[in-house]
């Protein structure tokens, strides 16, 4: 099994060896839990300085709105968006070729 993939089954909890699987519950919940906080702090400050009628998100997304103008670079929002879209593309992947391994063990 690859490096990458024992590092996400690590942080998840899994560890796979001699044709056996480990599940640590508490550590998956913990891992789950930890990454929705993670994201619901980010969404409560965006929504927080959406409501203060400030966002600025310029440099990597390309986005600032401010009480009286909006302004978007296009070019950056775009980049932005094709790069998430890649890293959930690889991050699905990831997950999906971990599935079919532990599917052929």
């Amino acid at each position: 099994m690859a490096k990458q993939d024992k590092d996400l089954f690590s942080k998840l909890g899994i560890d796979i060896d001699n044709n056996k699987i480990n599940i640590d519950i508490n550590q998956t919940k913990a891992f789950f839990n930890s990454l929705q906080q993670k994201l619901e702090g980010i969404a409560q400050n965006i929504q927080k300085d959406i409501s203060e009628g400030k966002v600025d998100m310029a440099e990597n997304i390309g986005i600032k709105i401010d009480k009286e103008n909006i302004n978007i670079d296009l070019e950056k929002t775009k980049s932005f968006i094709e790069e998430f879209g890649k890293k959930i593309e690889n991050f699905i992947g990831e997950i999906d070729k971990a599935v079919d391994d532990i599917g052929k063990k």
